[in-house]
């Protein structure tokens, strides 16, 4: 009819490629099927070229799983407690069996945090078993902390000075713990602290230590 009104088209013109077009995936999958359905035609470059892609897809794969169980199994142990404990000066009461020893604590972290209090605190002097009479500490400024330990052993002062050498070592254990990798939660255990070649006096000297978990312990000692 020559009064028909022409008709309307609603909506937003679609781009036809973008219409068309399947998805990436889909693509990919619509490849490998149609490699797979003419393999016997492929030529040798294009089999060295598919077999190249699926070792190195593999090798990428290998590759990531051995990082992630690589750090799964061993991050905790890789991730070390960096703090150090050095003496700065040790003596001895001239009237009694017990040692006052001061120590400069260095990179103490929230992630390894440190018992500084008596219950948590072990220590021999040489050979000789040490009773911890009292402890304190004080932040000295960032990552660096005093702490101080009051000692006594057992027998006569006379005994005890002469059963020590000119030098002698400082054993110490402190209750920490250790911030766990990846997930919630602690290591519970201790630091091994081996101070050695002391004399009483003012002098600093750097001692051995290392976070050990409590459950690789038998004894505190």
């Amino acid at each position: 009819m020559a009064n028909s009104l022409p008709e309307i088209e609603s909506g937003f013109p679609t781009t036809p490629s973008l219409a068309t077009d399947p998805p990436p995936t889909s693509r990919r999958r619509t490849q490998l099927q149609s490699l797979f359905d003419r393999r016997k035609e492929l030529t040798k470059e294009e089999k060295d070229a598919i077999l190249k892609t699926i070792s190195l897809s593999y090798f990428t794969t290998v590759v990531i799983t051995a990082i992630f169980s690589f750090i799964i199994l061993f991050g905790d142990r890789l991730l070390h407690c960096h703090v150090r404990f050095s003496v700065e000066s040790i003596s001895v009461s001239p009237s009694s069996t017990t040692w006052h020893v001061d120590f400069l604590v260095n990179n103490p972290s929230s992630r390894c945090p440190i018992y500084y209090d008596g219950d948590g605190v072990y220590a021999k002097l040489g050979s000789l078993y040490a009773a911890v009479l009292k402890t304190s500490h004080k932040r000295r400024s960032h990552g660096r902390t005093s702490f101080s330990v009051d000692l006594a052993t057992e027998g006569n002062q006379s005994d005890v000075v002469a059963a020590f050498p000119s030098v002698f070592e400082l054993g110490m254990k402190l209750s920490a713990k250790k911030k766990k990798l990846f997930v919630e939660g602690y290591y519970y255990g201790y630091f091994d602290i081996r101070c050695q070649n002391l004399t009483p006096g003012y002098e600093k000297i750097k001692c051995h230590s290392s976070f050990k978990k409590l459950k690789d312990c038998c004894e505190i000692y």
